[in-house]
């Protein structure tokens, strides 16, 4: 139907080297070190629960409120999906997660800061577990939720910026 298709790929012909030899080591991990990610991040997805209650508590505006509220909100949805995908993978389920101890100890700006590089590690962590993810439903969740980090880092950079 398009005889000439790869004529016009811009890239035809172009050699394209493993990408995996140049990336660092530890980015590449086993399923089985991916679940225990997982199963670290249900508690830190509780713990930024936490934080978050008291973060929203010092904001200075219903705006800010809002905005850390619908993170948190994330960060509960976020639990209950690596809980879920953690009993599709180990037919177990996750009955005595440690309760974290949220501490605020900063003023509301580095409290902020803080909230910000946590989002951005997340990142890092996702991005891990899921490339060791099959594709369907389990991929498209932990993608998901690596998206929503990204946006949480968003929202934290507008607070940052806005607070006096």
């Amino acid at each position: 139907m398009y005889p000439n298709y790869n004529n016009y790929y811009p890239y035809f012909g172009f050699y394209e080297p493993e990408y995996r030899a140049y990336q660092n080591n530890n980015e590449i991990i086993t399923l089985k070190e991916a679940i225990e990610l997982i199963k670290k991040s249900i508690s830190d997805e509780k713990e930024d629960e936490l934080f978050y209650d008291k973060l929203m508590m010092d904001a200075p505006t219903n705006q800010a409120k809002d905005i850390i509220r619908s993170i948190k909100e994330d960060e509960m949805r976020h639990s209950q999906i690596l809980s879920n995908l953690f009993y599709q993978f180990t037919g177990q389920k996750i009955t005595n997660v440690p309760m974290p101890r949220a501490t605020n100890k900063n003023d509301y700006k580095s409290n902020l800061e803080r909230a910000l590089f946590g989002e951005l590690d997340a990142v890092v962590k996702y991005r891990k577990i899921l490339g060791t993810m099959p594709s369907g439903n389990p991929y498209t969740l932990l993608m998901s939720i690596m998206t929503d980090e990204l946006r949480h880092a968003d929202k934290f950079n507008f607070l940052i910026t806005t607070t006096k």
